[in-house]
């Protein structure tokens, strides 16, 4: 991890503070790396850049964490979007770590980010979650997908899908007026069409679960 994020540190040195910055062009040098585990290596990388994207400190973890260099505060965006970003890469990262106390942390992390925001529920942000908890789970499951990715210069739309007409911003009363609940018909469409714009993308598809 320490090594993960001092690859992110120098990846983001040159840049201006504020920047933004298309994801793939972090995701591409952290995750196209080798070494005995190349899984490990991955998991570590797509954490440190959770962690960043978090905007929490990352020694609240990771003690040793504070000797390490700080990150520059570039904007890494998903489909021009910062909030999506977040999203994506925090629920890779949950995915990728499943199953292991360090996904706790992210998972608090990820609570912390959502509850800064306070905008309302957003179909958008959970179309950003779910194509990230499929390319965390890929990134595990199926590294062969992942090295062919990372084999040419892919785009945001190779990794997320179209987001933009997705209903954002409900309140408690928009939503319920408009959804019901999350078990209704209306719900239920939507998701699908989210989880249908997923996994019709090259990257994910047969990956769908039954």
């Amino acid at each position: 991890i320490r090594s993960a994020h001092e690859m992110l540190a120098g990846l983001l040195d040159h840049k201006s503070a504020t920047s933004r910055i298309p994801l793939p062009e972090l995701l591409t040098p952290l995750l196209d790396i080798a070494g005995s585990d190349q899984t490990a290596n991955r998991r570590a990388a797509i954490f440190a850049l959770a962690a960043f994207l978090s905007e929490r400190n990352l020694a609240t973890l990771i003690p040793a964490a504070s000797d390490w260099p700080r990150i520059r505060p570039v904007a890494p965006t998903l489909l021009g979007r910062l909030d999506s970003a977040q999203h994506f890469v925090i629920s890779a990262a949950l995915a990728a770590w499943a199953g292991e106390p360090i996904a706790d942390a992210i998972g608090l992390y990820k609570e912390l980010a959502d509850a800064r925001h306070g905008s309302g529920f957003s179909f958008a942000d959970l179309a950003a979650d779910r194509a990230g908890t499929t390319f965390g789970e890929m990134l595990v499951k199926h590294p062969e997908r992942l090295d062919q990715l990372l084999a040419k210069h892919f785009a945001d739309t190779d990794i997320a899908p179209a987001l933009n007409d997705l209903p954002e911003y409900l309140n408690a009363q928009q939503f319920q007026r408009q959804f019901g609940d999350t078990r209704s018909p209306a719900y239920r469409q939507l998701t699908g069409e989210i989880e249908r714009r997923i996994f019709v993308l090259p990257l994910y598809r047969g990956l769908e679960k039954p």
